[in-house]
């Protein structure tokens, strides 16, 4: 195989082949990118074996081929080689790859035959949305998935098409983001997306308006014009989150988000780094958050002069890393609390012209 390109044209394609990279694997073929010349142009391809990305780029096709880069190799070459044509030569076991101003780099490569094969892509269900929403969703649901070889099913996020209704839905195990919004598909069921597939979508969905997510057999894919992104869909089961939302939280906390954020950043100080408990306190018309640090001698008490309470007196125990997170995300200024009482879940559900979304957090029993 023989081509001639630009180090613009690889460096492009590489910065997006490297969303795929693992540092660690019992299969070294992950550390290579296939590249094939052939009348349909070139084609460079990057996976991991769970998520893959095929991009294609501009170059005159002197002989056509197929061959493997050793990615970090190749990525070194290219940083190091100046501006202009960059001429690749793939012969056996050996590539050169020379620049326009003859530095020449001869490296060697392994047999390209056992390379894993892109998976195809039938167009089977089609999920069509405009791109800004998608971003949103992404991003309202993506900070809390935790991956754990041990929990699987949590290790995304679950796309689940319902009649009228499609949700989007993360969980740890102690927190819960459920986003919806409206069905216009065909589509029914429900498939969880992995976190390092949203990573790479989210940075995909910047120079588009609309995009195409497509669920074929054991694949989900994304595409445009030069790229293919495609994942893995986990095969598990995702737990029933509509078990564990509240259908009645009676009692109603509403309040300035950036009094609330000022309230956990002065609690963040005496927060104890082992249980980073704190509590938010509702006492005689008065909302206030509060934490102890007992082995350091330290106390906060952080009036939240905003609230608006008119329920009975109760104290809630919250991880402050997780009502920090919530709060943050609120796409609100005022930020309102649904609750029921100290030891059920207590949901913070904003407005959007958007999206639905409902944001859970399980309390924790305070030690004081």
């Amino acid at each position: 195989m023989n081509i001639s390109t630009t180090k613009k044209e690889l460096q492009l394609a590489f910065n997006k082949l490297s969303k795929t990279s693992q540092l660690k694997s019992q299969n070294p073929l992950i550390n290579y990118t296939y590249i094939s010349s052939s009348v349909s142009g070139v084609i460079l391809h990057s996976t991991d074996l769970e998520v893959g990305i095929k991009t294609q780029i501009t170059a005159s096709i002197n002989s056509a081929g197929e061959g493997l880069f050793p990615t970090a190799e190749m990525s070194e070459i290219i940083n190091a080689i100046e501006d202009g044509r960059v001429d690749i030569d793939i012969s056996g076991p050996h590539i050169n790859i020379k620049s326009e101003k003859g530095i020449s780099f001869d490296i060697s490569t392994i047999p390209f035959q056992d390379y894993p094969n892109i998976p195809e892509n039938k167009h089977e269900l089609i999920f069509s949305i405009k791109s800004n929403i998608l971003n949103e969703i992404i991003d309202q649901v993506i900070y809390i998935i935790k991956v754990d070889p041990s929990k699987p099913a949590l290790s995304g996020t679950c796309f689940s098409f319902k009649e009228n209704q499609i949700d989007f839905v993360s969980t740890d195990g102690h927190r819960l983001i459920k986003v919806s919004t409206q069905n216009k598909t065909n589509i029914n069921g429900s498939f969880i997306i992995p976190r390092k597939f949203l990573n790479i979508l989210n940075n995909f969905l910047q120079d588009t308006e609309e995009v195409n997510i497509i669920f074929s057999g054991d694949y989900v894919f994304c595409n445009n014009s030069k790229d293919v992104f495609y994942s893995k869909i986990i095969d598990e089961k995702f737990p029933n989150y509509e078990a564990v939302i509240p259908s009645e939280n009676p009692n109603k906390l509403i309040l300035d988000k950036t009094d609330m954020s000022s309230a956990l950043k002065a609690a963040s100080i005496a927060v104890n780094k082992n249980t980073n408990q704190i509590s938010l306190n509702f006492d005689e018309g008065k909302v206030f958050i509060k934490s102890i640090n007992q082995s350091d001698n330290k106390t906060v008490y952080a009036p939240l002069k905003s609230a608006k309470y008119n329920g009975d007196k109760c104290i809630i125990g919250f991880n402050l890393q997780y009502l920090k997170d919530a709060v943050s995300k609120y796409p609100d200024e005022e930020l309102v609390i649904n609750f029921k009482n100290e030891s059920s879940a207590v949901l913070l559900q904003p407005k959007s012209k958007n999206i639905n979304l409902t944001s859970l957090i399980m309390p924790v029993r305070i030690n004081e």
